[in-house]
């Protein structure tokens, strides 16, 4: 204590700086933690996928430099998955599509480079794009979309013109200049009218180097090949659009096989575009949709959205999804139950679905976004709000260790000062309170590698030198080892007080292959020797040594590879130890033990455990064998926060004595220790011993089944007895016992 308070002393100058440093990065952290937090402004974009499963956050970050963080959710548990964060152009542009269950999300880098992100229902994320595509200008400029795919337009560093195109979840480059073209492709523009559902096929118009033009085909067929058509000088696309459409439908193959346009004149109904790209009749829905528009899903589906009165005003949103092959119309009603009319004119509203599936989704802008199932009907969305709600629930915005690491782990002025000012009085907190424990395991490692003895100082004298105002004493140690004479000099600080003296005798450590010396102190611990077991030894000789208790005193001499083992025992009333039975035996500290006598005992299944037991009472007997006596103890046995108490008898070195309170440890199985605690807790009363049988010895104690008598119930009793008190019919015992399963246990011998 008085180290203690020389330290906080003489040091505690260290802490003041300390103290106001961690109170202001304190301060600093609560900051954070609260402008950390996401509001619904901070939110650009929302997207569902994965049958509603996910749901995707895009937030953009103008301070200090543009940037794109996406948050991914778990829709079922409301938490938070994972976040992303990666450079982004500052005018916050991006396209989305659903290919497959994956959400593929394009936008533009710092760089004006193209962007497309993979997000996996399994919570992972990767880049698509490998080769760079440069965006000329906006991205919602040069981006288009058709049937699920997303066609990009722009160039590479060669000052080559490239068409991107994602489909099936991949992302193919189509580099113009390898086409077969008569001269370098100099500008790139979409076909009028070929992108909004009125051609079967979106074409693209090329100016070429010397001023004549090629039409190009804006999807690749499943060769991941485009069609191209070079035209004439005099030919224009007005004049030669069947031709080349034709041609490229041709080459596509796999083209949509009905265009759908929405008509100029009031009420704006939806039609089917004949082959020759006039405006034929309406789609044939099951109600009529005014005001419609037209959102094209993939390849043979198409989504009708509009108004169910010519005067919107008058109407609510309605919509179908009509299939161009089957010719059949799917009412979707309940996705419009949160968008307006004034939604429909919003480019920021998109609609996704592949083929295959009954999942509509969609998304709008910052607001809301949601998924449709066609089967089921039901439909799931979730707001901006939600997005909150989730994001800030995430323990990175909560006080925890985790989200102080990382504020700390983001640097700065403040914490570097403080992780100075807190290193210094750490540092010496350390030599003070941490550096002895470590002392402490290294000496202990130490001492479990020799080997403990006695040795004898031969002399001792002192150094001159102090060590807290106690002297440096050099002791010259002699001792044996292995019948050798050995002598080694030690230095050790000692007391005046304490002053050892020559002749002491004293422990050391010896470490024979350093040939190194320790001495041992208090509370050292020596290494502990592992026992010798000897199993089967065989009972060759079982001699009487008279009377202890209702015991009988004999000597056990067990034979094994031709050596012999001779164990004290005491036999119980009725049971004999026999000539030519086995027994598991033990040695440990040069003392023998017996582990188990008996076939049935010795193959015994179960766990065995060692439980300690605390003396009550102690009864030493006048007779010796083999320099040990014979001790009665009345034990208490605790385990599990259930206690029993025991009678048990052991032998022990006569020089010893037991007193109460004293711990010894017992063996046992687990079975026996478990049905022991658990039969103490039952009903107690007397009980009239009928028969006593015998099944072997488990260490000292013959383990014995007993039948009692109370009250005309019969109990069976298993348990270990003790030997000098024994067991007889026509005991008065005390038991406690389980009127169910009419099992029982001895709790006192009564009768003795």
């Amino acid at each position: 204590m008085k180290k203690i308070i020389r330290f906080l002393t003489f040091n505690g100058v260290f802490f003041i700086p300390a103290i106001i440093l961690s109170v202001m990065l304190w301060n600093g952290y609560n900051d954070s933690i609260s402008e950390g937090k996401l509001k619904q402004e901070d939110i650009d974009r929302l997207y569902t996928f994965d049958e509603g499963n996910r749901v995707i956050g895009i937030t953009f970050d103008h301070v200090p430099m543009t940037q794109m963080t996406a948050s991914m959710y778990d829709t079922k548990t409301k938490q938070k998955l994972r976040s992303w964060t990666s450079g982004s152009y500052s005018f916050d542009e991006m396209s989305a599509t659903i290919q497959g269950k994956q959400l593929l999300l394009a936008s533009k880098s710092p760089a004006e480079e193209l962007e497309i992100y993979n997000y996996f229902p399994d919570d992972d994320r990767k880049e698509m794009v490998k080769k760079r595509l440069t965006i000329p200008s906006f991205l919602d400029s040069n981006t288009y979309q058709w049937n699920g795919r997303i066609i990009f337009s722009g160039g590479s560093e060669e000052t080559a013109l490239i068409l991107g195109e994602l489909k099936d979840g991949k992302f193919l480059l189509h580099n113009l200049n390898e086409e077969d073209l008569p001269a370098r492709p100099a500008r790139i523009e979409p076909v009028m009218n070929t992108f909004n559902g009125q051609t079967r096929i979106p074409i693209f118009e090329v100016t070429l180097k010397n001023d004549q033009k090629a039409f190009v085909s804006a999807i690749s067929d499943d060769k991941d090949h485009l069609s191209v058509y070079v035209a004439n000088e005099e030919d224009q696309f007005s004049i030669m659009g069947d031709a080349i459409e034709k041609q490229m439908r041709q080459d596509i193959g796999k083209e949509q096989e009905m265009a759908v346009d929405v008509e100029r004149e009031y009420p704006k109904r939806a039609r089917l575009v004949n082959a020759d790209g006039e405006l034929g009749e309406i789609v044939p829905t099951p109600e009529a949709v005014y005001q419609a528009n037209v959102y094209q899903l993939n390849n043979e589906e198409v989504l009708i959205a509009g108004s169910t009165e010519e005067d919107d005003a008058k109407g609510k949103p309605t919509g179908f999804i009509y299939n161009h092959n089957t010719g059949k119309a799917t009412s979707v009603d309940p996705i419009f139950n949160s968008l307006s009319f004034k939604s429909f004119e919003d480019s920021g509203l998109s609609f996704h679905k592949n083929l295959e599936s009954t999942s509509l989704y969609y998304a709008y802008n910052n607001q809301s976004t949601g998924v449709y199932d066609m089967d089921s009907k039901k439909m799931n969305e979730w707001t901006a709000a939600d997005m909150v709600a989730m994001e800030n629930a995430d323990p990175s915005h909560e006080k925890s260790f985790d989200s102080f690491k990382g504020y700390v782990l983001e640097g700065g002025a403040l914490v570097l000062n403080w992780v100075i000012w807190i290193a210094i009085p750490l540092l010496l907190l350390a030599v003070v309170f941490i550096l002895p424990p470590i002392l402490r395991v290294i000496r202990r490692k130490t001492l479990s590698e020799g080997e403990t003895l006695t040795a004898e100082i031969v002399t001792i004298e002192e150094t001159g030198s102090y060590l807290n105002e106690q002297p440096v004493v050099r002791i010259l140690l002699r001792f044996l080892h292995e019948g050798k004479r050995i002598e080694k000099t030690v230095k050790t600080v000692v007391s005046y007080v304490q002053m050892p003296r020559p002749g002491q005798q004293i422990l050391i450590h010896y470490h024979p292959k350093k040939q190194k010396v320790t001495l041992l102190k208090e509370g050292d611990e020596i290494r502990k020797i592992q026992p010798e077991t000897i199993n089967g030894a065989v009972l060759k000789k079982v001699e009487s040594y008279g009377m202890v208790g209702r015991g009988h005193v004999v000597l056990l001499t067990f034979e094994d590879n031709r050596e012999s083992y001779p164990i004290p025992a005491v036999q119980a009333p009725g049971f004999a130890f026999k000539e030519g039975e086995k027994a598991d035996l033990m040695r440990i500290n040069g003392q023998l033990k017996m582990v188990a006598y008996g076939d049935e005992i010795r193959n015994r299944s179960g766990k065995d455990v060692t439980v300690t037991g605390t003396v009550l009472r102690a009864q030493t007997f006048p007779i010796a064998l083999h320099d040990q006596t014979p001790v009665l103890l009345d034990l208490t046995i605790s385990s599990s926060g259930k206690s029993v108490q025991r009678t048990v008898s052991q032998f022990i070195p006569s020089h010893m004595t037991v007193e109460p309170g004293t711990t010894i440890q017992i063996q046992t199985k687990q079975e026996d220790l478990d049905k022991e605690l658990a039969l103490a807790n039952e009903k107690q009363g007397s009980a009239t011993i009928t028969s006593v049988s015998f099944i072997g010895v488990v260490g000292n104690l013959p383990l014995a089944t007993i039948h009692a008598d109370r009250n005309g119930i019969q109990y069976e009793i298993k348990q270990t007895i003790d030997p000098i008190t024994g067991v007889m019919p026509g005991d008065e015992c005390w038991i406690a016992y389980n009127e169910r399963t009419y099992q029982a246990l001895i709790i006192k011998y009564a009768s003795i």
